[in-house]
């Protein structure tokens, strides 16, 4: 079996500047323009329900076997 030199695996200390710097990653996130005629400033949405309306039917609404 022949011998393995440790300067051939790749981990010697010579090694580490013959391997190129890593490149920084780069994002991929597409942007596109809004359509025309959109509300750049668009006004928030109405209240849809009071907080706590539906917290009695939810708290009545448990699987049988949880007693």
């Amino acid at each position: 079996m022949p011998e393995h030199s440790p300067a051939s695996d790749g981990s010697g200390p010579g090694d580490a500047a013959a391997r190129p710097a890593p490149r920084p990653r780069v994002r991929r996130r597409v942007t596109t323009e809004p359509v025309p005629g959109t509300d750049p400033n668009p006004s928030p949405e109405p209240t849809r329900h009071a907080e706590n309306e539906n917290d009695d039917r939810l708290k009545a609404d448990k699987p049988p076997h949880w007693g």
